[in-house]
Formats: C-alpha cells, structure tokens, sequence
C-alpha cells in the first residue's frame, strides 16, 4: 500500500473511501504499536485528510482530523496543535453523532491533556468518554485503551486505588488487538505496586506486560515497559540491574523520531547517577536531556533537568556551573508557574459559561462530579490566591486620600482586565531642599503600563513601583526624566539580562507645589492637555522604561499651563478596546475627541461618561487589556 500518494482520481469514490479508511485505520493502530521506519504517517494522514475533504468523505475527514492531531502529539510534541486538530475532529464526529468515535477522541484528549500536566481536565474528559465504551461491548479493543487512559490519570492523581480498578477493567477483555493496550496496563500496575513497595507482584506484571508488547511489536511501549521495570529496581537500590533496563530502553528510543521518549530514558539514567554519586556520568546524560529538552520546548521537563544538573555540579564543588543551572531552573519555573495560574484563571472564567446545560445533565454520574470537583476547588484556590493578589496589589497603588490633598480636582478610570493588573497608577509627596536651602514640596503622579496585563503584568507592576519609590525616597532623584532612568537601569540590571524587554510605558508628572509648574518625563505615552485654545498632545520619548533600542536618557519636559485647564494620563487599553457596530478598535482620535467634548464638564461627570462609553463600545466582546486613565484639572 502505498504511504504517502493520494490514489489518482480515475478510480472511483468507492476505492477512495476504502484506500482512506486503510489509512486511517493503519494509523490509529499505530498509536498504540509503534512506529514503522518505511511509512510516515504524518503525511498519509495529510493526503487523505485532503482527499477526504475534495470527496466530501467526512467520516475520512473526521478520523484523519484525529489522526492527525496523534501525529502533532506523538510525532512532533505539539501539544497546542494537537488539541486543536482533536478538538476539531470531535465537532464533526458529534455532527455525524458517531459515538464511537466521539469516545475515542475524548480518551486522546484526555491522555494528551494528562501529559500537559492538566490533569483535572484530562479526567474529566476520559470520564466523559468511558460510558461510551460501557454500552458497546464490540469496541472492546478501544475500550482498552479506555480503561488504561482513564487509569493512567487516577494513577497521576495519586488515586491509586482507582487506578487499579480501571486497569484491571482492560485486562479480561479478548480481542485480536486488545494485547498491544493489556501490555501497557500490566506495565503500569507494576508501578502501582512498585509505589506500594510490593515488587513481587510489580516484577510479576511488568514482565507478564513486556511479553505482550514485545509479542504485538509494540516498540514504543516496549521502550516504557523497561522503564518500567528499571524503575522497580531502583526502587530496591539494585542499581546494575536498573541501569541494565534503562539502557535497554534508551536503545530503544534512540532509534524512534519521537524524541521526547529518549529524553525521558536519559533523565531516569542522570537521576539513577546522582542517586549513585557518580555526578560525572549523571551530568553527561542530564545534558543529553537537556539538549532534547530545549529543542522540543517541553519545559516542564527542562525544569528538572537543569535543577538536578544544578545539584550535580554543587556536588563536583564547580559552584558556577551550578548556579547557573539553578538560575535557569527558577527562570524556567517562574515561566510555568505564570502560564499556569493564567490557565487555571481562564478555565475558572470560561468553563461554566461554555458548558451546554443538557450535555452536563447527561454526563452527570458519581465519577463526573468528583471530578468537577476537583476542578472546582482547583479554580477557588487559584481564584482566592488571585484576589488575594488583588488586595495586596491595591494596598501598594495611591490612597484616594493622598491623590485629594495635593491634586485638588481629578478623576481616576481604572478597569484592569483580569483580577489584577500590569496597568497601574503611582504617586508620592516629597519635600526637598534646594541648593538655595529651601524648601519645596513635590507631587508626583504617575500612570503606567506594564508589560503584559492579569498575573505577569500584575508581577511587572509591583517591580515597577518599587523602582519608582526607591528612586525618589531612596536616591533623593527628583527629576522625573532621571527617575525614569534609574527605574530603567534597575529593570536591565534585575530582569533584561537574557535579552528580555520587560518594562513599561508611561508618563510621570511632577508638580511644584508652591507655584504649580509641571515637569515631566514620557516613555511611548503623551500626556495630553486641553483648554480653550483646543487639545495638545505634549512632547514624548518613543523609547519604553526598559530595554530598547534606544539608550540615551529620557528628556525632562515642561507645560505650559494655566488655572482651569484639563491633563489627561492614559495608557493603551481604552484606544485599542475592539467593539462597536464593526468590532472595530476605538482608536486614540476618538479619545481625544471624547475628552475634548466634556473637557469642562465636573471630574465625576468625566469619569462616567468615559466608563459609560468604554463598556457600550465594548458590548458582548472580551476587554483586551488594562485600562487606565487620569484626568486632572489644573
């Protein structure tokens, strides 16, 4: 059969359809049973996922959208992908309400989710699926696989006892095909029972497992058999007879294209070194993971490896290696750490809304709901420990008390996006002592955008005004240009190391208290002022506070101001808020003409007619960033 060419187009549809189920019944074997060198399946899957579509064959299109979304899995480690393919493949088989095939995707999902490391989700999307196989007893060879996903996932839950009970749901179940997922599942109880420290049946199934994948030609889960195995003995600190088995894995999975599997073997065998003290070797195979790690960008795995490499060469006394791979380490965790609560705050926003009524109502059993349980304390904590961020970073931000007695009419619009904010707004009172001995009081007012907005933005606000703090009540820095530069070199000097760009735009106001004349420094943002004479945008610097291509200092200017005129401080967000007839960005024109209309109006009157426009223009549609303005009438 041929594996990649699309059969030539004078055959009939009937030959088409049956060549495209061949495929894709070849390559959904192939999940389970390994890889074979002469065929390459990710472009089989893509001709006849074509010809499909020019046929109009759904059922082709929609098992070849799945086998694709494998392919980006198993193949290329792209996990994003390969849930947008999976996703998409389950649409069209509930439009053709094709359980069956509606069961086997759920369990995909679930499995690739787990192996993301969402496992609350994955659970509740295997447990979704598992009725399915319960009701049709002639999938019986999918239902083997269902019962080891969905035992999988308890198992990484912990949930070892239900783990157990679904495995060995798999293992009575006789079908042709059934032996290849029965090898996985005798492998996987015997890392149940290697947890419970009772080798003897965990030696007992790992070889009764290894047998049956070595007997389907199952390759790849050969490859975790051993590993299996290697583990139980490590377990016991019989560590010749461990390495023996990681070896033989690795060889193995050096000769698969699918690289995430050799670099799991090379972790297992740098970890069994570092356990062994031989942090030499341990170092040798740590790098080879790390190398694999960084190409397909699996960073949850690059995290621990660079945090054992870290502890390798502590222990070799090269104090600089290690730091450097601790350093890494905390970059990498820091990274997972942000794109994680961002997940958990998303999911917990959207979930409930998403979910069809009736299809909850259906799905609903005793398992389900342990598992939205799960999800729902999940989100509550993340959710709590969010707000309580919120708080913390609403007790750093200006008292209304103190923006009253030095500004004496103003307005504050301040809609962040998620629960916190990377917009934020800044002022402080300090009396200096000028060359001439006196005294004078300053007002400093500030607003700001940091880079990102919810949690990162959020952590980018809180270094951002410790840095504006510390330049005026530590470093007695009174100009607003030269402040703006020392929060600039302390960015570069704390986080744009790695050639990062983190910062912030923004504009910093500071007024003399005793004649009123206003000075400032702008970064990206114009301060913009408005009297009789009509609106003016005053002088900016187009460079961020932060790393850029540009390096000179920022400039100090000056307004030319009289009593009653209106300065308004803005970031971004309210200009480029899409919405409207056409879902189309507002833009800064009709900003200034919004504030040039009610410019005279009272402060408060301002504030609600520009809240009042923002949420009308907005309608239905996500707000897409912080927002953030101050008015101030002079």
């Amino acid at each position: 059969m041929s594996n990649q060419k699309i059969p030539d187009t004078d055959i009939t549809k009937e030959e088409q359809i049956a060549y495209i189920d061949a495929i894709n019944a070849k390559v959904w074997l192939m999940r389970g049973s390994g890889y074979e060198p002469d065929f390459d399946p990710m472009k089989a899957v893509e001709n006849i996922r074509e010809l499909s579509s020019i046929i109009g064959y759904e059922d082709g299109l929609a098992r070849s959208t799945l086998s694709l979304g494998m392919g980006y899995y198993i193949i290329e480690h792209n996990i994003p992908l390969a849930l947008e393919y999976i996703t998409k493949a389950l649409a069209l088989f509930r439009k053709a309400d094709n359980k069956k095939w509606i069961a086997n995707g759920l369990l995909t999902h679930a499995i690739i989710q787990n192996t993301a490391g969402s496992k609350e989700e994955a659970l509740y999307h295997a447990l979704r699926g598992i009725p399915f196989y319960d009701d049709e007893k002639e999938w019986d060879s999918d239902a083997v696989m269902g019962f080891y996903v969905t035992g999988t996932i308890y198992k990484d839950l912990g949930k070892l006892e239900e783990a157990e009970r679904y495995y060995l749901r798999g293992t009575p179940i006789q079908t042709p095909q059934s032996d290849m997922w029965k090898g996985r599942i005798y492998s996987a109880l015997s890392g149940i029972y290697t947890m419970q420290e009772k080798y003897e049946p965990a030696i007992e199934n790992a070889d009764r497992g290894l047998k049956l994948l070595r007997e389907s030609n199952n390759t790849i889960a050969e490859s975790r058999a051993l590993t299996e195995i290697a583990l139980i003995y490590k377990k016991q600190k019989k560590y010749p007879e461990a390495l023996d088995y990681f070896f033989q894995g690795l060889g193995i999975r050096e000769k698969l294209p699918m690289r995430q599997f050799e670099m799991v073997s090379l972790i297992e065998i740098g970890s069994l070194y570092c356990e062994t003290g031989e942090d030499t070797k341990a170092i040798e195979y740590l790098r080879r993971a790390e190398t694999i790690a960084t190409e397909i960008k699996h960073e949850p795995q690059l995290a621990k490896i660079c945090r054992d490499l870290g502890n390798a060469y502590k222990k070799l006394s090269n104090h600089k290696q290690a730091l450097d791979y601790y350093e890494k380490f905390m970059q990498v965790r820091m990274k997972l750490n942000n794109e994680e609560t961002e997940r958990k705050i998303a999911d917990a926003q959207t979930s409930a809304l998403k979910e069809k009524e009736e299809e909850i109502e259906r799905l609903r059993n005793v398992e389900l709901k342990h598992a939205y349980e799960i999800i729902s304390k999940k989100n509550k904590e993340v959710t709590d420990s969010i707000n309580y961020a919120k708080r913390i970073q609403q007790s750093i931000l200006p008292p209304d008390s103190l923006l009253h007695q030095y500004l004496d009419n103003y307005f504050l619009l301040f809609k962040p996006k998620d629960i916190v904010s990377g917009d934020f707004y800044w002022a402080l009172h300090k009396t200096v002592t000028g060359p001439d001995r006196q005294e004078r009081e300053l007002f400093y007012v500030a607003v700001a955008d940091s880079t990102g907005h919810g949690v990162p933005g959020a952590f980018m606000s809180l270094l951002n005004i410790t840095f504006l703090n510390e330049a005026v009540n530590e470093k007695n820095i009174t100009e607003p240009n030269a402040i703006f530069d020392h929060v600039r070199k302390r960015l570069i000097e704390t986080i744009s190391g790695d050639g990062g760009q983190d910062g912030m735009d923004g504009i910093l106001v500071c007024v003399d208290c005793a004649s009123g004349k206003i000075s400032y420094a702008s970064a990206n943002n114009a301060p913009v002022l408005i009297n009789g004479s009509g609106i003016t945008h005053l002088p900016a610097d187009k460079m961020p506070v932060g790393k850029g291509e540009r390096t000179e200092g920022f400039k100090l200017y000056s307004a030319d101001t009289k009593k009653g005129d209106m300065l308004y401080l803005y970031t971004d967000g309210y200009a480029d808020q899409f919405g409207g007839p056409k879902g189309k960005k507002f833009k800064y024109r009709q900003l200034d003409e919004l504030l040039q209309s009610n410019h005279q109006l009272p402060l408060k009157e301002q504030s609600g007619i520009l809240n009042q426009t923002f949420e009308n223009w907005k309608g239905r549609l996500e707000q897409i960033d912080d927002v953030c303005i101050i008015g101030i009438r002079l």
